[in-house]
């Protein structure tokens, strides 16, 4: 099975994957996967899940969006955020997620602001249960 090479960047690490035989991201038309040999690409990402499949293993992350560069040699994931499933934590995703509910309700908030304050909560605690 072929491979690629991953990098993921964020403003404050770098990371890398080899081996990586699979990769779905959140692009902001629906999930996108992503191959060996893979066409050349340069795609907007959404907040949501990022799937990684490394010699038959799942790895799953969240994120609250980016861009992705795909190129013959390889994938950059330029992410505004990006945390590991294990890594998150529950209680803060979910004091999150019920602050964001609570500043809906509240008509001086900025409506778009605290939707995507609710769909980053949300989507934190859907990765941190995969893992």
């Amino acid at each position: 099975m072929k491979t690629f090479h991953l990098d993921i960047i964020t403003p404050t690490s770098t990371h890398t994957y080899e081996n990586i035989s699979y990769l779905r991201i959140p692009g902001l038309d629906g999930l996108i996967g992503i191959e060996a040999n893979h066409a050349n690409a340069i795609i907007a990402l959404d907040i949501g899940e990022i799937k990684l499949n490394i010699n038959g293993k799942n790895l799953f992350f969240s994120t609250s969006g980016g861009f992705t560069d795909i190129q013959s040699k390889g994938v950059q994931l330029l992410l505004e955020t990006f945390e590991q499933s294990n890594n998150i934590d529950q209680n803060r995703a979910e004091k999150s997620l019920q602050k964001a509910k609570e500043r809906l309700g509240d008509k001086s908030q900025d409506f778009e602001r605290v939707n995507q304050s609710l769909k980053r909560a949300k989507n934190r605690i859907s990765v941190f249960n995969k893992k």
